[in-house]
C-alpha cells in the first residue's frame, strides 16, 4: 500500500515539473559566455565571456575563469611593449579554448614595469619576455583588461561563423598566405580564419578597433567589403 502511495506522489511530482517548464514565460536554460554572445553596452563598450572590455580587472577574470593567469611583459623592440595574461585551459559553456588578455596600461607604466623586471629571457623571434616584480603583479590584478585573444580548441567553419556572428563588414586576405580576416567594427572583433590551423578571435572595445586594423594596413590582397 505504501509503495503505491509513493509511486503516485512521484508521478504527480514529475507531471507538475513538466507542466512548469511548458508554462508561458518559462524557458530552458541556454549556454552563455559563448564567443558570439557579444553584449553591446550603453556606453558603447562590449562584454563577452562575462568580461567587460576596459572595465573588468585581471583579478576579476581569474575568479570568473577559476584559473590563475600566467602574466608576462613582452618587449618586441622599438618601445613596443605589452603585458599579457595567458590562460591555457579555459572552459566556458562547454567550449574549451586558450585565452590571452592584454592589460590597459600606458606606455609610461609599461616602461616602468620593464625597468623593474626581475628576469628577462630572449625568445626565438627576438622578443624579450620579462618576469614582473611582485608589486607590479599586484597592481596588474586591479588593472582592466582591454583586449582578448580567444583560440578555440575546435575548428570553426566559415559557414558556422557567418551564421553565429553575421556577415563581416570587410574581409581581408593576408599577403602571401591563406589566412583571411573577417572584420566586425561594431563588435570590436577580428576573426582570423586559417585553413591549416586554429581560428583566432580578437576582441577590443569598438572605439579601439583601429588597434586591430593597424597590423592589416600593409596587407595588399583584400577580399573587399561585404
Amino acid at each position: 500500500m505504501e509503495r503505491h502511495i509513493f509511486l503516485a506522489v512521484l508521478a504527480f511530482t514529475l507531471v507538475a515539473l513538466a507542466v512548469a517548464f511548458l508554462l508561458p514565460g518559462r524557458s530552458v536554460d541556454k549556454p552563455d559566455n559563448l564567443p558570439w554572445q557579444i553584449e553591446q553596452l550603453n556606453d558603447g563598450g562590449t562584454r563577452v565571456f562575462g568580461i567587460e572590455l576596459a572595465g573588468t580587472t585581471l583579478g576579476e577574470v581569474e575568479r570568473l575563469l577559476r584559473e590563475p593567469a600566467e602574466v608576462s611583459l613582452f618587449d618586441r623592440g622599438e618601445g613596443r611593449r605589452v603585458v599579457e595574461a595567458y590562460f591555457d585551459n579555459v572552459d566556458l559553456s562547454g567550449l574549451r579554448a586558450r585565452m590571452v588578455l592584454v592589460m590597459d596600461l600606458s606606455q609610461e607604466q609599461l616602461d616602468a614595469m620593464f625597468a623593474r623586471g626581475v628576469r628577462i629571457a630572449t625568445m626565438g623571434s627576438g622578443t624579450r619576455k620579462v618576469t614582473l616584480a611582485d608589486d607590479d603583479m599586484s597592481t596588474l590584478r586591479t588593472t582592466p583588461v582591454v583586449a582578448i585573444t580567444y583560440i578555440p580548441r575546435i575548428n570553426l567553419e566559415a559557414t558556422m561563423i557567418e551564421n553565429r556572428f553575421g556577415v563581416p563588414a570587410q574581409r581581408v586576405l593576408e599577403k602571401e598566405g591563406e589566412i583571411e580576416h573577417w572584420l566586425y567594427p561594431d563588435k570590436g572583433l577580428d576573426i582570423a580564419l586559417d585553413p591549416e590551423g586554429k581560428e583566432v578571435l580578437q576582441y577590443v572595445p569598438p572605439n579601439r578597433f583601429e588597434s586591430l586594423l593597424r597590423p592589416l594596413e600593409s596587407i595588399e590582397h583584400g577580399a573587399g567589403d561585404r
